[in-house]
């Protein structure tokens, strides 16, 4: 298959402008590595590894694997105690890429261009796309309405071209985006890449349960529910029994305490920690609810890695000859 040939591609000399986007507890060495060696680029959060000892064998074991560009997404916020050893250990190991989430990247930035290593940023919206660019980040994940996990909440069709238009840095889309249909709608708005997540849980190479498999492949666009009753935040997740057993509507009680910033905060955090940390037999947790967004609906087959970049690149190319 010929190379597509976009800011991102030519950034870090890929042949696809397809991430396989970071997952909590999904993104694996098996899938970082797929996805590089497919064309795109691998990347992974740092918290799928602890203690950080795992997590710099993991980024080592990555760069035995693969000579490809791979990236690591860390939380550059206090909550996240690891960060500033995710970091250094991603910088001493020359990780090719790192994407921000939450918090202030000025520091990472910083740290990151002395080593040679770009940083791309997670935002939902412009005000907060102007303060990254202007701490010099080499590129914009522009998370729109419709994406797994914690989403923003405007529709890709006003985020991506409005950044495009006002920031002149690459800016990978990401949302709903799960067949050729969409990254030719990406790169129509100007996105340099697209950001693909839940298609890449349907591969071969994703190391989660069978059920998150066939809940993916079970699941209609409108099975998904934005919910903050998993980790504390609002995130899109597949509708299931297990989902419904927590109670997706906010009592009461909650209701009234919610009013109070710092009761509204405690619940949340203490919410995250049971989802972080909970097993299987959790009531709720990452193992037991899955997380996903709203391109669902068009997922029906698991496939490899390199066989999903394929299949996209190919129907892309085809919708791209058919347009008027």
């Amino acid at each position: 298959m010929d190379s597509l040939k976009t800011d991102f591609t030519r950034q870090f000399d890929v042949k696809y402008p397809i991430i396989c986007a970071p997952m909590f507890l999904v993104s694996s060495v098996k899938m970082v590595v797929g996805a590089s060696e497919a064309g795109g680029v691998g990347t992974f959060p740092a918290l799928n590894f602890r203690p950080i000892e795992r997590y710099c064998q993991t980024i080592k074991e990555i760069k035995t694997l693969t000579a490809k560009p791979f990236g690591i997404n860390i939380i550059v916020q206090k909550t996240n105690k690891y960060q500033y050893k995710q970091i250094e250990h991603a910088l001493d190991e020359r990780a090719p890429l790192i994407i921000t989430s939450l918090g202030n990247p000025k520091e990472v930035i910083r740290l990151a261009h002395q080593m040679g290593t770009k940083v791309y940023c997670d935002v939902v919206g412009f005000e907060h796309a102007k303060k990254v660019a202007d701490l010099g980040a080499d590129g914009l994940i522009a998370v729109g309405f419709g994406a797994g996990g914690h989403a923003g909440d405007i529709s890709p069709f006003a985020l991506i071209p409005n950044l495009v238009r006002m920031i002149k840095l690459p800016v990978i889309a990401a949302g709903s985006i799960v067949d050729g249909a969409g990254m030719a709608a990406a790169f129509a708005l100007g996105a340099s890449a697209v950001y693909i997540g839940t298609r890449f849980i349907a591969s071969l190479e994703a190391e989660v349960s069978e059920n998150y498999k066939d809940a993916i492949l079970r699941a209609a666009s409108e099975d998904i529910v934005n919910t903050d009753k998993v980790d504390g935040f609002p995130g899109n997740f597949i509708r299931t029994k297990e989902l419904e057993a927590i109670g997706l509507k906010k009592g009461l009680i909650e209701e009234i305490l919610a009013k109070s910033k710092r009761i509204k905060r405690y619940i949340a955090l203490s919410r995250a920690a049971r989802s972080l940390l909970g097993g299987v037999d959790s009531k709720v947790s990452y193992q037991t609810v899955y997380s996903a967004g709203h391109g669902v609906g068009l997922i029906d087959k698991v496939l490899s890695i390199q066989q999903i970049m394929e299949k996209i690149v190919k129907e892309y190319k085809e919708i791209k000859a058919q347009l008027p």
